[in-house]
This record gives structure tokens, C-alpha cells and sequence, in this order.
């Protein structure tokens, strides 16, 4: 491959990144964090997704976002730490990715990126802008495939991997194959006259069906790889424990007492406290939570300063910012809002 055809093309390229959604499938716990900068191995999820842009020669980078996920901004900054340059641009309503993508790249004139902010993958982007360029495609999307594509935009691929039916979300016997919108997308700039900046409207409604319903040149990438949509708490878990693997990865000033039992995979943040026997196990720990004496924690998710008591027992949940679980207490599956007690409460087991 000549530099032209590869790393050298992607090198020149901009990217918009969208993170203005209401992340309501991450509640309770974007109540207190947006979703782009809860912890994934001890770094924000959207820094994942920003090293990739990097490593593959993306250097500018504009995020797509509300006003009220400035802490988003506060995060990631200038984006020199990463070595990219990053800057914002603001919705003051939701515009949905249609609307951003076309206010945002409004001007431009050069291919560029499009990647939803809550994914986690280590997609080839230079291998990808390749074929972008070798098919001489107006647009590419990014594909995975899954066992179940009805969350997602399923695709249906012709000679060439054209794409040639896109529906969004359909049902799971009626979806045209298991191969669906992986949420990283390749644009041709002309296509820009065809999209609205003004109002409410989504690629994956309008554009992505039009473009395939009319036989124009858009594509699929597939790629067998890593890929995650870290859209609800067991997927932020789920990514933790998929990169730590059978490992133990604790943050800075953890204090696990000698007679407690750690069964990996599990991560633990910074300033944690893990008490005489207690068990953690296959769950994630953000900062400063508090395990005390013969707690028992499996397969949940704890947020930052998060109390479990003496004896208490917490299974396949998520539990908010600063809530206590009462000494004592049986939870499981359920979901606890920040800054309360345990809605369930039984002796522990």
C-alpha cells in the first residue's frame, strides 16, 4: 500500500465524534457522570475511542455535544494529551446525528469521519478509508456482526459488499442479515448538500436507507474484531472486565485487607476499600467505594464513594453515586439512584 492509499490518506482527515445523547439506558449512573467519561480500565470510555483516532493518523477531532455535558469538555480539553486536536461543537437542542453531522462538517471539503462516542473497538481505519477509496464510495459504514441485530441498523450487502437495504432497528425475524451499523461511518463531503442541519433528523433514518434504496455508492466495512456499544451498565461492565481479561487492575490508593477474596476479572478505582472478608467478584469498583467487613459484591457495577456495609450482599447490580447498601442488605438486579439507601433490604445469605 502507497501512503496515499493508507495511513498518509487517514492522516489528513477530520473526524466528528457524537456524544449528545441523553445516555438514559446508563442510568442511574449518567444521573451524576455522562456516559463518554465513565471508566473503562481507569480512563474515560471516550479516550479509547480518541488513542484509536490517533494511532490511525486522525489528528483533528470535533466532538458533537449538548451544553450540559461541558463536563465531557472538562475531560478530554485541547485533546494535546492524546495527541489530537479537539474542539466542540454545540447543540443547544438535540439535532439527533443527521443534524449534527450536517451543522458540524458544514463547509468542509474533504472525506471525514463520523463515530458515535459510546463504542469501543479496535477497527483497522486506515484499512477501511482504503477500501473507501478503492470501491470510490460516497459513503462507508463500519460493520459487525451480531447474534441479534434488532437493537441496531441491520444491512443487507450486495455484489462488491454494496450496501443495498439498511433498516434500523427491526425486528429480529425480519432483520435482512446479522450484520449491523457498527457506528463508524466514512463521508464523501458532497454529501453534505443532501443533509439538514436545522432540525432533528438522524443519518440512520433517512440518508443510510436513501442512499442504498437508490442503488448509490455506499458501502460496507466489515471487520471481525473488537467492537462493543457501551450504551447500558452491563456493557460498561462487560468492557471493563473484556480489557483487564483475567486480571486484577486497581486504581491508585487501593487498600484490599489480606484476609478478602478478589475473583477476577475485576477492576477497582482509585482510593478504594475492600474490608476484612470480603468477596469481590467479576464486578467494577469506580472511585472510592467502600466494601466493608463481609460484604459480598458479584457481577455489578458500583460508582464513585458507593458504601456496601458489613454483611451486606450485592449481586447483578448498579449502584449510583454515593448510595449505601445497609449492613445486612440482599440486593439483586436491581438499580439503586445515587445518594440513597438500598430499596431492598434482606438478611444476607
Amino acid at each position: 500500500m502507497d501512503a496515499d492509499q493508507g495511513r498518509g490518506y487517514a492522516s489528513v482527515m477530520r473526524a466528528i465524534v457524537l456524544v449528545g445523547g441523553e445516555a438514559t439506558r446508563m442510568r442511574p449512573l449518567s444521573l451524576r457522570t455522562p456516559k463518554q467519561i465513565m471508566p473503562v480500565l481507569h480512563r474515560p470510555l471516550i479516550e479509547h475511542l480518541l488513542s484509536l483516532l490517533a494511532r490511525h493518523g486522525v489528528m483533528d477531532v470535533t466532538l458533537a455535544m449538548m451544553h450540559r455535558n461541558e463536563a465531557i469538555r472538562a475531560g478530554v480539553g485541547d485533546g494535546a494529551r492524546l495527541g489530537l486536536r479537539v474542539d466542540y461543537a454545540y447543540e443547544d437542542e438535540p439535532l439527533g446525528s443527521g443534524g449534527a453531522i450536517a451543522r458540524t462538517a458544514a463547509g468542509w471539503d474533504e472525506p471525514f469521519l463520523v463515530c458515535n462516542g459510546d463504542i469501543v473497538t479496535d477497527l483497522d481505519l486506515t484499512a477501511m478509508v482504503r477500501d473507501h477509496r478503492a470501491r470510490g464510495a460516497e459513503l462507508s459504514l463500519s460493520l459487525h456482526e451480531v447474534d441479534d441485530p434488532s437493537g441496531f441498523g441491520a444491512v443487507a450487502l450486495g455484489d462488491g459488499e454494496r450496501v443495498t437495504r439498511f433498516v434500523e432497528k427491526p425486528p429480529r425475524a425480519e432483520a435482512p442479515s446479522r450484520l449491523i451499523n457498527a457506528g463508524t461511518w466514512l463521508f464523501e463531503p458532497h454529501l453534505l448538500r443532501e443533509m439538514d442541519g436545522t432540525r432533528f433528523n438522524r443519518v440512520e433514518d433517512t440518508l443510510f436507507p436513501r442512499l442504498a434504496e437508490g442503488a448509490r455508492g455506499i458501502f460496507g466495512y466489515r471487520d471481525d474484531g473488537y467492537w462493543i456499544d457501551v450504551g447500558r451498565p452491563e456493557a460498561l461492565l462487560r468492557v471493563n472486565l473484556d480489557r483487564v481479561d483475567t486480571a486484577t487492575a486497581f486504581g491508585d490508593g487501593v487498600s484490599v485487607d489480606p484476609t478478602a477474596r478478589i475473583d477476577h476479572p475485576v477492576v477497582i478505582g482509585r482510593d478504594c476499600i475492600v474490608a476484612a472478608s470480603a468477596e469481590i467478584a467479576r464486578s467494577l469498583l469506580w472511585d472510592g467505594v467502600h466494601v466493608g467487613r463481609g460484604a459480598i459484591v458479584r457481577d455489578s457495577v458500583l460508582a464513585s464513594r458507593v458504601v456496601i456495609e458489613p454483611g451486606a450482599v450485592v449481586e447483578r447490580a448498579v449502584i449510583g453515586h454515593g448510595a449505601v447498601v445497609t449492613a445486612g442488605a440482599h440486593v439483586a438486579d436491581v438499580a439503586i439512584e445515587p445518594e440513597v439507601g438500598s430499596p431492598t433490604s434482606a438478611p444476607a445469605r
